[in-house]
């Protein structure tokens, strides 16, 4: 063994404490005249006890990666594997998001240091859960990804953060629940509206929006129609097929833009090519490129018939969404009679709920009009100051692989550029694989600065790849006699947790998965326990007040007469 693992930590406080001693005694000593010598001494003596050891440990120390590894591994030991309070202080306190200020935020780049301090923290981070008594944070341009069953804890989680968000909001879901317990308290910020295609609740559509919008342009319209069918499974047959529709139905939306056409329409020619070829062979007489895309529409209409049949059936799903009457009405506008702004959504704090529904008919649309609004703020990032909107912009996508079929495995990596931040949650790593392949669900953990895996997984497979990103730590084990004396004591390595706890963790409490530190169990928040939520919720009248109130106005009071 190297000479200097044998000088423990343990051993240098004890020399230490030793060398102070005896520094201390000499000094006492030496005040004295006639004890000088033996003062100096002892003084020279504790120096030596306490430097020492301490010199001959790094001189004697390992460097280079060795060292590195050595290190970590002692500080595996020492904390069971798990991240320390320091790693958790260095990584995600609040000390460590100010470092970063300036770069989350350019705005700030501008004041003083003394200036910056009086900033509060929660303009340019947000807190993610609680790991003992430390609140561990993220800044406005680390994305997370959440995983874990319904019920687990994932949307009282995913509402805290959109009520900490320090701009402006997109939030996806399947429930109204997340509407309802944030709406009222972000309407104190900016405005709010709601895009309901899938007609969920009581709750009304506040914005109309057409994927026809902007489609006269031919780059727009290939950009919308590869949002409509959504990503495939790289590799596959589905793909091959996936890539055909989009090419279709990019020069299909064109031409329905170019000739005042409805989304019904394009839905009908999908139905039946043959109905719509002059229609859109017309429309396409006024396209900036007008021989290449009349050549395209012929192509796309006169395939034979089971190539186009197979086209029809990829292009069919991101259409399907027309015969609903709720997203028809929400979805399929005049093309020019709805422009949404992003820099109103972004300056103003502004907050757009979009709401989906639980089979998947509406996601076409709804992850259509995400990946509009994450092009719309990437162009608007571009003229900001260091390419970056300040404050930023916040997607917190619920059920994001069924609601919001959109290119996160790459917008993951790319989109934090521009403080345009991914809050995302799934039911299972199984439903990441099935929507954007094994590799696309690789990235997407990858970009996330911080993953929370919550219990309740049943699949053998994934426990223990996510257990193996826990790591190791060494565990103690005693050998006993059969009178149940310990003979002998062992080390071994084992998870840092079992796939039985991990499986078995409690409502509201995740494994922390944080890039530059080891894992730690956390807590998660709960929305309705806020107290500005819970105040929000005393203030605000419920539905049965709000129907005895109408009932009450509505028969006479004694001594009235009826009108």
């Amino acid at each position: 063994m190297n000479a200097a693992m044998t000088l423990t930590t343990k051993t240098l406080a004890r020399a230490a404490g030793v060398g102070l001693l005896l520094t201390a005694t000499g000094w006492l000593l030496a005040r004295n005249t006639d004890h000088l010598f033996t003062g100096a001494g002892l003084i020279l003596a504790g120096l030596a006890v306490t430097v020492g050891p301490l010199w001959w440990r790094i001189k004697n120390a390992r460097t280079g990666s060795a060292g590195a590894i050595g290190r970590w591994d002692a500080h595996s030991r020492r904390n069971a594997g798990t991240a320390s309070r320091f790693d958790i202080w260095r990584t995600s306190s609040g000390w460590a998001m100010r470092r970063k200020a300036t770069v989350i935020r350019p705005s700030l780049a501008g004041m003083s240091r003394r200036e910056r301090r009086r900033v509060p923290l929660t303009t340019f981070a947000v807190p993610l859960a609680r790991a003992g008594r430390q609140t561990v944070w993220t800044s406005g341009e680390e994305s997370t990804v959440r995983v874990g069953i319904p019920g687990t804890g994932k949307t009282a989680e995913m509402a805290c953060r959109v009520l900490d968000a320090p701009g402006g909001v997109v939030v996806t879901s399947t429930a109204t629940d997340m509407y309802e317990l944030t709406a009222p308290l972000r309407a104190q910020h900016g405005p709010v509206r709601v895009f309901n295609p899938g007609g969920l609740g009581a709750v009304a559509s506040s914005l109309r929006w057409s994927p026809l919008t902007g489609c006269t342009d031919p780059g727009t319209a290939a950009r919308r129609s590869a949002d409509l069918v959504g990503p495939s499974q790289p590799g596959s047959e589905a793909e091959r097929w996936s890539l055909q529709a989009r090419r279709v139905l990019a020069v299909w939306l064109h031409a329905a833009a170019l000739g005042g056409y409805r989304m019904a329409d394009v839905q009908a020619w999908c139905a039946d090519p043959d109905t719509g070829r002059e229609a859109i062979l017309t429309a396409l007489k006024t396209s900036p490129q007008a021989a290449a895309m009349r050549q395209a529409a012929a192509q796309s209409i006169d395939m034979s018939t089971r190539t186009r049949d197979g086209v029809m059936l990829s292009m069919a799903p991101a259409l399907a969404w027309i015969t609903l009457p709720d997203a028809a009405r929400a979805g399929d506008p005049d093309p020019d009679a709805e422009m949404f702004d992003v820099g109103e959504l972004v300056d103003r704090r502004g907050t757009l709920y979009l709401l989906g529904d639980d089979d998947g008919t509406v996601g076409p649309l709804v992850g259509a009009l995400v990946a509009e609004i994450a092009h719309q703020a990437r162009r608007l990032a571009a003229t900001r100051p260091g390419g970056r909107l300040d404050p930023g912009l916040a997607l917190v996508l619920d059920e994001v692989a069924l609601v919001c079929p959109t290119p996160l495995d790459k917008w993951m990596a790319e989109l934090r550029k521009r403080s345009i931040v991914i809050h995302a949650a799934c039911q299972g790593l199984g439903q990441l694989r099935e929507r954007w392949g094994n590799d696309g669900a690789s990235m997407i953990l990858n970009a996330a600065a911080a993953v929370l895996i919550y219990g309740g997984c049943k699949d053998a497979d994934d426990l223990r790849a996510l257990v193996d990103l826990a790591g190791e730590r060494e565990e103690v084990t005693e050998l006993r006699d059969a009178h149940g004396r310990v003979t002998a004591t062992s080390t071994r390595r084992v998870p840092v947790i079992a796939p039985a706890m991990l499986a078995g963790l409690p409502s509201f409490r995740a494994m922390l998965i944080r890039r530059g530190m080891r894992v730690a169990l956390v807590d998660t928040p709960i929305a309705w326990k806020r107290r500005d939520v819970r105040r929000a919720q005393r203030t605000r009248p419920t539905r049965a007040a709000q129907l005895r109130r109408t009932v009450s106005a509505l028969i006479p009071r004694p001594g009235h007469r009826a009108a």
